[in-house]
């Protein structure tokens, strides 16, 4: 094993450990206002995704049930197997036990934002041994455009922020104790991915192949260990996120995204225009709040400092800086804008790489090298102005520029109204007015995704059962129904949807159409595609008709059968009915793999029925059908996870050199 030599690090202010209280004061005066204030709010996906779906975690957990599956979004939909829940991402545990509020996401991201911080600069320093422009580095990254540009998607912002500890835990892996370093490696990867922002994931792995061919660039002797420690970051890794990636894998291939490809299509590219916010930061009008750039502003704004360029610039004299800039900077660039750049039209052949839509979202790996090169950079400048003090001005430069302009001044950060006011009181208005009058084991529907009742998933907290979600992995054949039904009205009343919400006039009318949970339709037709089930959707009565995708035991439907009592919780649907010959009884839940029936303790097939809902064909007589979901997978990828860990712990204690050497002042 080659052992790099660390370079000697620059004595100065920041020396010790004294660089924590400057992250911390920085943090402080980033993050104050926003946890603090009555009158700040998380805004966008912060609240429809990741609030709503935390809290409803959290509640569901504290009460003694993993909610597998949720009643309350699409009529139904499997919750845990969504990695954006971040259930079982460690990070999130503290937030959950106390509660998630808007506060506790704010929370989250300062928490993240201080992991970036210290995690860049431990990086940095290590890197180039230089304090001030360690911290010069760190606060480009930690603070920077990147990070308050996707406060809203705090998956991505929690993978994002992991990054510099990735990177850490591999370099120090390359100079000794590598199975020790190398484990944590896969334990860091394992964690960006139980965050939740599987894009993310992948393009921090892809950031981390990258820097191990500018280290192996430098020090051609570490090509072994390299290799050694990127398999094992992705082995490792991926063990121990085995508990979301394979229920994950599951859900996404029942998902809208499973016939998604997005190698040919031009959404989330990078738009060489918006590049011009790295060097002014409200080139697009970010900052006046008159935003006039590429459609998504969270995918346009770059900003980390209005001295980065020309510092990363200063550093380009030393090849290992070209080189860097080649491999995370121009190559991650390339790929960004897209396919008619020609490398993401590439890249799309590889597995996953074509199901990742918005490839600007590579933009951390870029944010990384920068700050690498900004570090360097303020090294070099002290020593061609031979001003010592200089790196310690750039870094009061650096935290003031970032504070002004990617926190206190900028809208992207935080939103500048009260939670109560823009999301508080519609989740209210559907908790105590529209869910006391809603009839017990019927739905509400609504035709669009608007912020009508606050949060696009406030179903969730007011527990409220709905046809609608807001979700990317909304299940494909859930939304070809709905989609269908915005045609052919009679399909909302198979939802059993009992009041519906009129956009156009914000009122709500009941459905004098709509049909129970559970019912016996009089014709039973048997459909041999999904295709010839999606079209026949155009045109179908549910009321009169039951469209059947699959084998089944032979029906004869009782056209006098009848449900005779319904008892739904939320994993758990009891059906109490007569029928004097075996009949398809149809449930108005979303289809998906894992939901079992038993008739008298006898397991019966759930069926595919009206392209998105759910069925049995029942005996004759008067009996009881139990349905009760149960995942598939996760019981097995749960142990998988179990094991990553161990496996983890063991290489990390029995790799630890058992006499530590001086390592440059690092802190580990």
């Amino acid at each position: 094993m080659a052992k790099s030599k660390t370079p000697e690090p620059r004595r100065g202010v920041l020396s010790g450990r004294r660089w924590l209280g400057v992250v911390a004061f920085v943090l402080l005066l980033a993050h104050f206002t926003p946890l603090l204030s009555p009158h700040t709010t998380i805004q966008w996906d912060a609240v429809d995704v990741h609030y709503s779906l935390q809290r409803y975690f959290s509640e569901q957990a504290k009460s003694g049930q993993l909610p597998h599956w949720t009643p309350y979004v699409f009529s139904g939909f499997p919750f845990l197997s969504d990695p954006q829940v971040g259930a079982w991402y460690p990070l999130n545990w503290s937030f959950f036990l106390l509660g998630v509020t808007p506060g506790a996401i704010q929370g989250e991201l300062a928490l993240h934002a201080l992991l970036a911080l210290c995690g860049a600069f431990l990086l940095l320093r290590r890197l180039t041994g230089h304090d001030a422009g360690a911290m010069v580095g760190a606060l480009s990254y930690g603070l920077g455009g990147f990070f308050a540009a996707h406060s809203s998607h705090v998956g991505m912002f929690q993978g994002a922020a992991l990054l510099p500890w990735l990177l850490y835990s591999f370099e120090r892996g390359l100079e000794a104790a590598p199975l020790r370093w190398f484990a944590l490696a896969g334990g860091v990867t394992g964690m960006v991915i139980l965050a939740g922002h599987m894009q993310t994931a992948v393009y921090a792995f892809g950031a981390l192949v990258l820097f191990a061919g500018w280290r192996v660039s430098e020090k051609r002797q570490a090509l072994k260990a390299a290799l050694a420690g990127v398999t094992a970051a992705a082995l490792l890794g991926g063990a121990l996120a085995g508990i979301v990636i394979v229920p994950g894998m599951e859900l996404t291939a029942e998902s809208i995204r499973a016939g998604a490809d997005y190698g040919k299509q031009v959404e989330g590219v990078l738009d060489p225009g918006a590049l011009a916010t790295l060097i002014y930061a409200n080139a697009a009008g970010v900052l006046a709040g008159q935003y006039h750039g590429p459609t998504d502003v969270t995918q346009s704004y770059f900003y980390s400092g209005i001295l980065l360029l020309p510092l990363a610039a200063l550093a380009l004299k030393r090849r290992t800086a070209k080189v860097l800039a080649v491999l995370l900077v121009l190559l991650p660039m390339w790929y960004m804008l897209g396919p008619g750049a020609g490398l993401y039209r590439l890249g799309g052949a590889l597995p996953l790489l074509h199901k990742l839509r918005a490839p600007v979202h590579l933009w951390f790996a870029a944010a990384m090298a920068l700050a690498i090169l900004a570090a360097m950079g303020v090294g070099e400048a002290e020593v061609r102005w031979k001003k010592p003090w200089l790196g310690t001005a750039l870094v009061v430069v650096f935290a003031a520029d970032l504070l002004i302009h990617n926190s206190w001044y900028n809208p992207l950060a935080y939103g500048r109204a009260s939670f109560d006011e823009v999301y508080g009181k519609g989740e209210k208005v559907l908790r105590t007015k529209i869910r006391p009058t809603m009839p017990p084991n019927f739905r509400l529907h609504m035709g669009e995704k608007v912020g009508l009742f606050g949060s696009l998933n406030s179903p969730l907290q007011a527990k409220v059962e709905t046809t609608y979600g807001y979700n990317p992995l909304e299940l494909a054949a859930y939304q070809d129904y709905r989609a269908a039904a915005a045609r052919n009205e009679l399909l909302i009343d198979g939802l059993s949807a009992a009041e519906v919400v009129h956009l156009n006039t914000e009122n709500i009318t009941g459905n004098e159409g709509v049909l129970p949970r559970a019912y016996f339709a009089p014709d039973v037709v048997d459909v041999k595609s999904r295709e010839e089930s999606r079209a026949k959707l155009e045109n179908l009565n549910p009321a009169q008709t039951a469209l059947v995708e699959g084998a089944h035991e032979p029906v004869q439907q009782d056209p006098q059968a009848q449900v005779l009592g319904v008892e739904a919780r939320e994993q758990r649907v009891a059906v109490r009915y007569r029928a004097s010959s075996p009949s398809l009884l149809k449930l108005t839940n979303a289809f998906y793999p894992g939901w079992e029936a038993r008739v008298g303790g006898r397991e019966t097939k759930v069926l595919r029925v009206d392209h998105a809902l759910s069925g049995v064909v029942v005996p004759a007589g008067e009996r009881e059908v139990i349905f009760q979901y149960k995942p598939t997978r996760f019981p097995a990828a749960a142990g998988v996870s179990v094991g990553a860990l161990v496996l983890i712990v063991l290489a990390s204690v029995l790799g630890q050199r058992r006499k530590r050497p001086a390592d440059s002042g690092v802190v580990a």
